[in-house]
């Protein structure tokens, strides 16, 4: 009876993923507490401007990995800015010199050396081909 209910919560999982247009998968991320919040961008002048985003998607936690499905974006030039916000403030909380205190990353698995730039983070988006990205904390 249990692997019956496993095996039907597995086909519910995937029966979802695949009505999204996109799966962003956030990896290493480091405890349950807190949502991680991505935010994806298909243009410069928007890129880090939250309010500006094509794409805002807040989820529960979870030690390890998050997947994310898209709903909004089939294909096309993105980039993505995902933090942990671990105290679950709705922001990222830096400290010293604006250096993240929440894990924090950019597609293409992109640490700026400076101000964060849409040309280092964007990619092209596959339809219902997975994108990884790692956690930096």
């Amino acid at each position: 009876m249990k692997k019956i209910i496993f095996y039907i919560i597995l086909l519910l999982f995937y029966s979802s993923l695949s009505n999204a247009h996109g799966i962003i998968v956030i990896k290493g991320v480091g405890h349950n507490e807190g949502y991680i919040d991505l935010k994806i961008y298909n243009n410069k002048e928007s890129f880090l401007k939250e309010e500006l985003a094509i794409e805002s998607i807040r989820k529960k936690s979870n030690k390890g990995e998050v997947i994310i499905p898209l709903s909004k974006i089939h294909e096309g030039k993105i980039a993505v800015v995902v933090y942990h916000d671990e105290n679950n403030d709705g922001k990222l909380n830096t400290g010293l010199f604006w250096k993240p205190k929440e894990g924090y990353a950019f597609s293409n698995n992109y640490t700026p050396k400076g101000p964060p730039l849409f040309s280092k983070a964007s990619f092209f988006l596959v339809h219902n081909k997975p994108v990884y990205i790692k956690l930096k904390y």
